[in-house]
């Protein structure tokens, strides 16, 4: 990987925002922006004008020296006018100014991993912050992005490392007498230890696959009980068409919706009734899977209707401006109960079977090492006897545990990584 050409690359996201940062990193990105006429403080925000043909482009930019950049390398970062035609025109200016070249996907990131300022799971965890759809996802990716995951690998990597070296000792020195080997009990009592944290971290791991998917709550009930009238109050703004007609919704209609503190899917079903055509046939059986498979289920009844035939669904009673209404029904027309329904479906949320608090969010490529760890280590358990055997087991475990951190990780490990984020990250 070339880590020494200036590279120069877009890092705002994609969208309509009005201002626009273009980041140029490498030993001539500060020397090429003064090239362009740019006065740079170091971690200090300066007005400047850059040339774009016959005219002046007012910017803020800033420099960052290597020591305290992201990349660990000089860092320029113009922000400008979020306009596309400026951005590239801005983009080639310090390409040529800087003789550097486009950056690859996730080659700032990838630098500052090689540049030692981040781990691997850290580099990974941004990545995983920048691809996050909801906040469950935010949580693991950020204590990835932390070094969580590192700070445990890299302790038991250096228990590994000082117990193997003791072992290779006894077997390089075992003639010289001021070699103090380890003690087969001690032995045993070290790589226990270390069994029991790294199956710790996988007994209260979940998957970020997991975290990807939020809970499900479906509203369901007869045509008309006022479902798609409550799946607008609770997102909070018109997404269903509301109509006294009965069956008006068809096709499932899903947003993620915030219940007090937890985050789910709210997701609006057909009507529940006799199928009287094949249209109908293939909406009552999508409802009917949607409703099998949630988390939770919302049953609507308006006044005079039947209770749900499932014991668990939370019974919501609706239209309490209606004669005959329930005597706890909501009113989702006028907001009445709506907030209470919250609470009442944030409540059931959080009785539901989770990881405990803290729990890392691992990657398959992440427990798929650590399992391998473990593997190792109790070889070596079962080779107390014979030193050798034992030493070889120990490496191959800190081989593990390197591949997690990223401190001895396959070139093609590394790729994989790396190529999974945007360009200008």
């Amino acid at each position: 990987m070339d880590l020494d050409t200036t590279i120069v690359a877009v890092s705002s996201p994609v969208g309509r925002s009005t201002k626009s940062l273009v980041r140029a990193s490498g030993s001539n990105a500060v020397a090429g922006a003064e090239k362009l006429g740019l006065s740079l403080v170091p971690q200090q925000m300066c007005a400047g004008r850059l040339m774009i043909g016959d005219n002046e482009l007012p910017v803020m930019v800033c420099m960052f020296a290597a020591g305290s950049s992201y990349t660990g390398q000089d860092t320029v970062e113009i922000q400008l006018p979020n306009n596309q035609q400026l951005v590239d025109c801005v983009i080639q200016q310090l390409i040529e100014a800087t003789n550097g070249r486009h950056a690859e996907a996730g080659e700032f990131t990838a630098r500052a991993f090689f540049n030692g300022r981040i781990s691997l799971t850290a580099a990974e965890g941004v990545c995983a912050t920048i691809s996050a759809n909801n906040d469950a996802e935010l949580r693991g990716a950020s204590l990835l992005r932390n070094g969580a995951l590192a700070k445990i690998v890299e302790t038991v990597a250096t228990d590994i490392a000082t117990t193997l070296a003791k072992v290779e000792a006894g077997i390089d020195f075992v003639d010289e007498e001021d070699v103090v080997t380890i003690d087969p009990e001690v032995l045993q009592k070290r790589i226990q230890e270390c069994i029991k944290t790294m199956r710790a971290t996988l007994d209260g791991r979940i998957s970020m696959e997991t975290l990807r998917h939020l809970p499900q709550v479906v509203l369901a009930g007869a045509p008309n009980a006022g479902k798609s009238t409550i799946f607008n109050a609770l997102l909070g703004h018109r997404r269903v068409v509301v109509s006294s007609a009965a069956g008006t919704t068809r096709d499932a209609i899903s947003e993620p919706v915030l219940f007090d503190d937890k985050e789910a899917m709210l997701i609006d079903v057909a009507g529940i009734e006799d199928s009287t055509d094949s249209l109908s046939a293939s909406a009552q059986g999508s409802a009917l899977n949607m409703i099998e498979s949630c988390d939770v289920v919302l049953w609507c009844v308006e006044p005079g209707g039947t209770p749900p035939p499932m014991s668990d669904a939370i019974v919501i009673h609706t239209k309490a401006d209606l004669p005959r209404a329930n005597n706890d029904a909501i009113c989702a027309t006028t907001g009445l109960g709506i907030a209470a329904l919250r609470t009442r479906v944030s409540t059931h949320l959080r009785s539901m079977p989770a990881p405990r608090e803290g729990a890392l969010a691992l990657l398959p490529r992440h427990e798929q090492y650590l399992y391998d760890c473990i593997s190792c280590l109790e070889e070596s358990l079962a080779n107390l006897r014979t030193p050798e055997l034992v030493a070889t087991s120990l490496r191959l475990a800190l081989d593990a545990t390197g591949a997690i951190s990223g401190s001895i990780t396959p070139d093609e490990v590394l790729g994989q990584v790396f190529a999974s984020f945007c360009i200008g990250k």
